[in-house]
């Protein structure tokens, strides 16, 4: 797969409209990236932003990183995927992902079962209505069983990314998948993702070639990056309370650091005191809890890209070396206004599209 260079839509900063978000896709696509997918968290609907950027855009690849299931159902979110695809000439990429404990049940009321079988008959599912097949589909945890697409989608296959950090998940994207979008995966990670997903690839007798290895890179061109890279380790310390991202640093060697941030964070939760400090804070600057003091510099240099654009664009190239086939910049920053955020956003679109050299 020939190199290409992608772009992150910030997806929950308050100052945000989707007006704007939709601009700084076309400053990507004027800017030369080949792709702009957006997350989805908890502000805009993903599938909506991406039908936005469809219609305000002529050749950049869309796709979503990602939707959670199974907070849509798999034909409805296929029958999103080909809208998307429809509007935007043949253009949409589907990310899916698992999402975590607090986004399902928390927020949804959903159970949370991250179950490689469920992604496996998801993708299926999705794969099938939008070939048009007749729906036949009894699995274990999913089933489609009665009809087909009422419709003729402009492809008879969409583009599936999986994002996924764990060995099973990897694995399974290796299989099933077009693409897989890791999230903070440090460079020693990487290596071990990309041999987990030519295992699943040489299990479904695929070439890993076919597949678009698509690593998220939280991304902050700035003028002061001794202050970006204090936000930067809040935010690692932060995803250290989910059990995935804590044994990915464990595992990326990173062992003293993740074993500090795990019994921190265990002890945030066993105190109800401190956990309903947390709970309350959890969405603002200080949601680290104070855990960011067991965050490394080696930590925060193996996750981010901070400093200036010329900086930020030599090692964002770095990756294409380590086999990354797209890297994807995600553009970060903490801003007082929605001025001050597109300017802030503008800037690292802008100094790393040179990346891809």
């Amino acid at each position: 797969m020939s190199r290409r260079l992608g772009i992150i839509l910030p997806p929950q900063d308050p100052n945000l409209s989707v007006a704007q978000l939709v601009s700084l896709a076309r400053l990507a696509e004027d800017e030369g990236y080949d792709a702009v997918f957006t997350p989805e968290a908890f502000a805009y609907d993903a599938l909506c932003v991406m039908t936005a950027c469809a219609a305000a855009t002529s050749r950049i690849q869309l796709g979503t990183a990602i939707v959670t299931l199974p907070v849509r159902t798999p034909v409805l979110t296929a029958m999103g995927s080909i809208t998307i695809d429809n509007l935007s000439g043949g253009r949409f990429n589907l990310g899916l992902g698992m999402g975590h404990r607090r986004m399902q049940e928390g927020v949804h009321g959903l159970e949370f079962k991250p179950e490689l079988r469920l992604m496996r008959e998801y993708v299926e599912i999705v794969n099938r209505f939008v070939a048009g097949e007749d729906m036949a589909v009894r699995g274990e945890r999913l089933r489609s069983t009665d009809g087909r697409v009422g419709t003729t989608p402009l492809r008879p296959h969409i583009p599936v990314y999986l994002a996924a950090l764990l060995p099973g998940a990897v694995r399974l994207s290796g299989e099933v998948a077009d693409g897989i979008l890791p999230y903070y995966a440090t460079p020693t990670y990487l290596g071990r993702v990309l041999e987990l997903l030519a295992e699943g690839a040489a299990k479904a007798g695929r070439d890993m070639a076919e597949i678009d290895v698509a690593l998220m890179i939280p991304t902050w061109v700035t003028d002061d990056p001794a202050a970006a890279r204090e936000i930067a380790r809040g935010q690692i310390a932060w995803y250290n309370n989910f059990e995935f991202y804590n044994s990915m640093f464990r595992e990326a060697g990173f062992v003293e650091e993740a074993d500090a941030l795990r019994a921190e964070w265990a002890a945030i939760e066993a105190d109800p005191v401190r956990k309903k400090i947390w709970e309350k804070s959890r969405d603002d600057a200080d949601a680290h809890a104070g855990t960011a003091r067991f965050v490394s510099d080696e930590m925060v240099d193996s996750i981010f890209v901070i400093g200036s654009a010329e900086e930020c664009a030599r090692r964002i190239a770095r990756y294409y070396d380590l086999g990354v086939t797209t890297p994807m910049v995600f553009p970060q920053g903490v801003y007082p206004s929605a001025e001050a955020a597109m300017a802030g956003y503008s800037a690292t679109i802008r100094g790393t599209a040179g990346a891809r050299g």
